[in-house]
């Protein structure tokens, strides 16, 4: 199979995955906002907001650097996962920091800090799947992360089916995602271990060059975490529970949305890797097109979540979170720009000039808190909207000025244009069938924007058969 086509069945085996996880993840959601109610939705919410801070510092860009590392050097790729292995064990004990500094904040519950404190081994499990993840992705077999997410995602989602059942309080539905976790991470092990097996590897020398290699963009994975949740983590010490909760229903929203970019660069980021490495000329074809699907994915998301925010909160969350379509409204736009951000930031990755990134992602966190500071006190969980707005806008454009220089590469911008112009036609015709059945009106909007996309030649037949392989 050429690699064009490997990743090709790469991204179809992770759109049938992402879709079944993701369908788990909303039917759950749907669930939990439900019987938690705002409140304690919103203690669940800062639970796993606060720990995130904690977990990204055991990561400093470890993932990233595995699936380098490993195209790059496929016959070192014991040595460099064994090397990895160790510093990540090494700096998962940052983890433990999260209950210490949770119990200083004045305002967080009995109930919050204990959360935190199981929460820390969800965290761990989280980060040791991620190198399993890595040997799959840079051998092209996304199929078997796929049976590892599904799998354990399905163990969650009967985990907590069974808090609600039992009528259990938060800190029940913390260990079914501490138990979850630890399921994702074995299935993963287990599945890896057809394609590479490895030894903890404790040679100075190799751990020195991977600090090295993974610093900074660990400090950009820091800083970038940094300015995408510190919004929840202040709402949670300037507002209430009901304020977090708001606003973290309508988040978790948007954090499902945007691994749909992510899913899609990971397939490629291989391939993109190795054709920078090569001097490919194919490498400024796979930016064009990499830029056309993401507009393409971006556009009608835009207009599906801005247009029918009120009846998709109702029906995801329940009434009692109608006030989350506000904020759904105006993270949609984040949403938008995080795709095309997503894209500039694996390719800057994939050239190794990531360290490019650290300023803008200083200068990121910086504006984040500033407008945090300003608005949160002023327009609670819509202030928080727009600081992430804003931050969002400055880290894309700043990132495509550094990629749009080092590849000498300018988009084109008529699959753009024209996935804005059915965008819009789509969300004239949803705005029209809204007091109709939600289901109905997303199908009617979908179909229309298609329509358009086909009519003004953004897709073709014959790319699509390109695309599916027939």
């Amino acid at each position: 199979m050429s690699s064009t086509k490997k990743i090709a069945a790469n991204l179809f085996i992770q759109i049938i995955g992402k879709a079944t996880t993701t369908g788990i993840a909303v039917v759950m959601l749907a669930y939990m906002a439900r019987y938690l109610g705002v409140d304690k939705y919103g203690d669940f919410t800062t639970i796993f907001a606060f720990l995130g801070f904690f977990a990204i510092l055991s990561d400093m860009g470890l993932y990233t650097v595995a699936v380098k590392e490993m195209a790059k050097n496929p016959d070192r790729a014991k040595k460099i996962m064994g090397t990895i292995f160790v510093w990540r064990l090494i700096l998962t004990s940052m983890l433990l920091i999260a209950p210490l500094v949770a119990w200083l904040v004045p305002n967080y519950t009995y109930d919050i800090k204990i959360g935190i404190l199981v929460g820390t081994a969800s965290s761990f499990f989280v980060g040791i799947n991620q190198l399993f993840v890595s040997i799959f992705q840079s051998n092209l077999r996304m199929d078997r992360l796929v049976v590892s997410d599904v799998v354990s995602r399905f163990i969650l989602f009967i985990l907590v089916m069974l808090c609600i059942y039992l009528e259990l309080p938060v800190i029940y539905f913390v260990w079914a995602y501490v138990l979850g976790n630890f399921s994702l991470a074995a299935i993963s092990w287990m599945l890896s271990r057809k394609f590479l097996t490895f030894r903890l590897n404790f040679d100075l020398i190799h751990m020195k060059f991977i600090i090295k290699e993974a610093f900074p963009l660990g400090a950009i994975i820091i800083l970038g975490f940094i300015y995408f949740k510190i919004d929840t983590v202040m709402l949670s010490i300037m507002k209430d529970s009901k304020t977090v909760g708001i606003y973290g229903a309508a988040y978790k929203i948007i954090e499902i949305l945007i691994t749909i970019p992510a899913m899609f660069m990971g397939s490629v980021f291989p391939m993109v890797t190795k054709y920078i490495k090569e001097k490919d000329y194919r490498l400024k074809f796979s930016f064009q097109k990499s830029f056309d699907f993401i507009s393409l994915m971006a556009f009608p998301l835009l207009a599906i979540f801005f247009t029918m925010a009120r009846p998709i909160s109702i029906f995801l969350l329940g009434e009692g979170f109608i006030e989350s379509a506000i904020a759904l409204q105006y993270l949609a736009f984040a949403m938008f720009i995080i795709f095309f951000g997503t894209m500039m930031g694996y390719f800057i990755v994939a050239a190794d000039i990531q360290k490019k990134l650290v300023p803008i992602y200083i200068l990121s966190v910086f504006l984040n808190i500033i407008g945090n500071l300003y608005l949160i006190p002023r327009y609670s969980y819509i202030g928080a909207s727009v600081a992430t707005i804003f931050t969002e806008l400055t880290v894309c454009t700043l990132a495509t000025i550094v990629a749009i220089r080092y590849f000498s590469v300018f988009p084109r911008w008529a699959v753009f244009a024209k996935s804005f112009l059915a965008a819009v036609a789509m969300s004239g015709v949803m705005y029209y069938f809204a007091g109709y059945n939600l289901a109905l009106t997303l199908a009617i909007g979908i179909i229309i924007y298609s329509l358009v996309l086909l009519m003004t030649g953004a897709i073709s037949r014959q790319s699509i058969r390109e695309t599916i392989g027939i």
